[in-house]
């Protein structure tokens, strides 16, 4: 305390000259300041070393530590502070990877990449400048080639193929985004193989079909998914608006490159945050994308599940089926295992003594060809198939003369309306052995509702409901399964 009232003696004696130590007793350090307006100089002290540490983060301050009287502008007083400092290093850019088109290999194996940069018209803070290394940009494209003992000539046949200012299918749109995914939907052209393995379509034509069908309903001008409380005063679904431009935040993807995400985390399973590193995009954004695409794709797949007329399976009923030309749909149950919740309520809720887990149940209904013509709401695992036949829609839709054929533990019977049969296996009361008939009738309508168990494995072969569902996903649930289910009937039929 004396060294500090010395040195605030000696800025007030630098000042007034007209006060004394001993006037320095009986007066507390804040009650000074405050009287005499002097600045604090642990305040002082502390701003000095913020202002040192934008120059050096590691600096450590003693009572040794000196500055240079070149940091200070002016003349020095006691209210100085260093303001001049070395300049920092400039900010490093991160370039972004060129916008690129590989032409089909020639005699020459030239290889060619182009950047129409004026025809997306790329802003500046979304494709930064590039290096004077690689300005050899001319108006409207840049070619690269690979010296190597080839002229510097495009062939003919290559020349023919590029039109600048044109677009082109192979071209990915740097407009939209800064870094290109990893994976895109000009990666699957020409490849069927890979397009099913990625999205599920059995070829790119199906897959590029659906897509552009979509955007004619919209799929260009969606609004990203915000949840029920936010979209509740607004008249149309907050997912889907009909403007000319895309309301809302701007889209760090294509439409094709959303709907390509989509379908990978529904056939692969995979996560939010491997999608986020797939297409250099944020988890959140990810989310968000899912969220918007299964409303949008729930709403557009119900056209994609029909009812046909009785005339129209007996034109296409297969040979499997010729004891049981009246049936009309072959159901069945199928589980999908879920997290299990915090809830007791919903773990008893969702607990299937069946596979003893958390599940969620969905009923489907299959024509003997293979085609699915009915797709209940999700419950809960815990749920019966007697329950989930009384309280959903299929009872309706059923004509007299009709016949359901189902697993025995469908006991429905009695809920069916009239002139509707059942056709079960025959149930065996006790330990009784089958007879003769009871044995070839379970065999003949074992190998005839296999079709509805061949449906099942294709809808399981989308991963996402042969895994573990998410309880953070489990409002899309529904929707997932729909989907899924629904883009089984784009594939060829089961039985002929």
């Amino acid at each position: 305390m004396e060294k500090l009232a010395d040195r605030i003696l000696t800025i007030l004696k630098r000042k007034s000259g007209i006060l004394e130590k001993k006037e320095l007793v009986n007066i507390t350090l804040c009650d000074l300041l405050t009287k005499f307006n002097i600045v604090d100089l642990r305040s002082r002290k502390q701003e000095w070393i913020r202002r040192l540490r934008n120059v050096r983060a590691n600096l450590i301050v003693n009572d040794s530590t000196r500055v240079c009287s070149e940091h200070f502008e002016g003349e020095f007083n006691d209210s100085s502070v260093p303001t001049i400092f070395p300049s920092k290093k400039p900010t490093v850019v991160k370039i972004r990877r060129p916008v690129v088109r590989h032409l089909e290999e020639t005699s020459c194996n030239i290889e060619e990449e182009v950047v129409f940069d004026d025809f997306y018209q790329i802003k500046e803070n979304v494709a930064p400048k590039v290096p004077e290394e690689h300005e050899t940009v001319t108006k409207h494209a840049l070619f690269r080639f690979k010296e190597e003992g080839c002229n510097t000539e495009l062939p003919e046949t290559c020349s023919k193929d590029i039109q600048v200012g044109e677009p082109s299918p192979l071209m990915k749109d740097a407009s939209v985004q800064v870094s290109l995914p990893y994976i895109s939907p000009e990666d699957l052209r020409n490849n069927d193989e890979k397009t099913r393995f990625y999205t599920g379509f059995v070829s790119f034509a199906m897959f590029w079909h659906y897509l552009t069908t979509l955007v004619k309903h919209g799929a260009n001008k969606l609004y990203y998914w915000e949840g029920e409380q936010r979209c509740a005063n607004t008249s149309v679904p907050a997912y889907h608006q009909t403007e000319v431009h895309k309301p809302g935040r701007k889209r760090f993807l294509r439409p094709d490159d959303e709907f390509l995400l989509v379908c990978m985390r529904l056939r692969l399973g995979l996560l939010q945050e491997h999608l986020a590193d797939i297409f250099c995009t944020s988890t959140t954004t990810v989310s968000r994308i899912i969220n918007t695409w299964m409303n949008f794709l729930y709403d557009h797949c119900k056209g994609l599940i029909p009812w046909p007329s009785r005339e129209q399976i007996l034109c296409n009923i297969p040979s499997g089926f010729r004891d049981y030309r009246n049936c009309r749909i072959v159901i069945d149950c199928t589980e999908l295992y879920t997290e299990k919740p915090s809830s007791l309520v919903a773990q008893w809720l969702t607990w299937s003594e069946y596979k003893h887990s958390n599940t969620f149940k969905i009923l489907i209904g299959v024509a003997p060809n293979g085609l699915v013509t009915f797709v209940s709401r999700l419950w809960c695992g815990n749920a019966s198939d007697r329950h989930i036949v009384q309280h959903d829609d299929l009872l309706p839709k059923l004509s007299p003369g009709d016949m359901v054929m189902a697993d025995k533990g469908f006991t429905i019977e009695d809920l069916l309306p009239a002139d509707v049969d059942l056709n079960i296996p025959p149930r065996i009361p006790g330990n009784r052995q089958m007879t003769q008939s009871e044995f070839f009738k379970t065999q003949a309508i074992a190998s005839a509702r296999i079709v509805v168990e061949m449906k099942m494995e294709q809808v399981k072969n989308y991963r996402i409901l042969g895994g573990t569902l998410p309880l953070n996903e489990a409002h899309l649930a529904e929707q997932m399964a729909f989907i899924c289910i629904a883009w089984t009937n784009l594939l060829p039929p089961l039985m002929k």
